[in-house]
């Protein structure tokens, strides 16, 4: 059976926590494969993250001294390089997305492809229910842009999944430490020439909290990354 770690950053996200917890529980997904969880708490959460994460694996660590989704990747996959699963899989911890759509992503690493992320917009042609349209034509005016540098086509780069293959995830030296780490991704997979799919997959509204994105200040910053790297 092939095993998976499954990255998960987290500041204060009790509610989509516990949405994912019900989710893997009814999930096939734990009969398929051997999953591991590895949970980064944001030393500012104040809420009840850290506990629910806890009933999902023991992999719960710190994130200490310092701030950001990016920093958090990074923090976790220096972690699972002592004890590298086959895949892993980068998941946000908002509940606005599925292990079913895990499982999706997971079966195109399968397949051979390197990278894997899950899009809202590859068969969609409006904005997805719940999503400003702020949210909605930023995301697609990055997504153009990264794909015009990177000469690869890529229609949801903010995405919050992602996938990837063990050799594959070992040669990236992701070093973005907030929400630009998807742009570096996008970025490093044209530099070491690997493989990238996108699959349709479901979203849906964060469950309960609060987006820690802010709009325009991520965005720019987004945006040179793109341009960066």
């Amino acid at each position: 059976m092939e095993s998976i770690t499954i990255i998960i950053p987290v500041k204060d996200e009790e509610d989509g926590l516990r949405y994912l917890l019900g989710d893997y529980q009814s999930s096939s997904i734990s009969n398929m494969y051997n999953i591991s969880f590895i949970f980064v708490i944001d030393e500012r959460t104040c809420d009840s993250s850290k506990e629910t994460a806890s009933k999902f694996s023991e992999k719960v660590i710190d994130q200490m001294g310092t701030t950001g989704k990016g920093a958090a990747v990074i923090q976790a996959v220096s972690n699972w390089k002592k004890d590298p699963s086959d895949f892993v899989v980068f998941l946000d911890a908002d509940g606005s997305y599925s292990f079913d759509s895990v499982i999706k992503i997971v079966s195109e690493l399968e397949k051979g492809t390197d990278v894997a992320s899950g899009t809202r917009f590859l068969k969609s042609k409006g904005r997805p229910q719940g999503m400003t349209r702020f949210h909605y034509f930023g995301n697609r005016f990055l997504s153009l842009v990264s794909s015009i540098r990177n000469r690869r086509k890529i229609s949801d780069l903010c995405t919050g999944l992602w996938g990837f293959r063990k050799d594959a995830l070992m040669t990236l030296k992701i070093q973005s430490s907030g929400f630009d780490l998807e742009a570096e991704i996008s970025g490093l997979v044209r530099k070491n020439s690997l493989k990238h799919t996108e699959v349709q997959v479901e979203w849906g509204q964060r469950k309960g909290g609060v987006s820690k994105l802010r709009s325009l200040t991520d965005g720019f910053i987004i945006l040179t990354r793109i341009i960066r790297t």
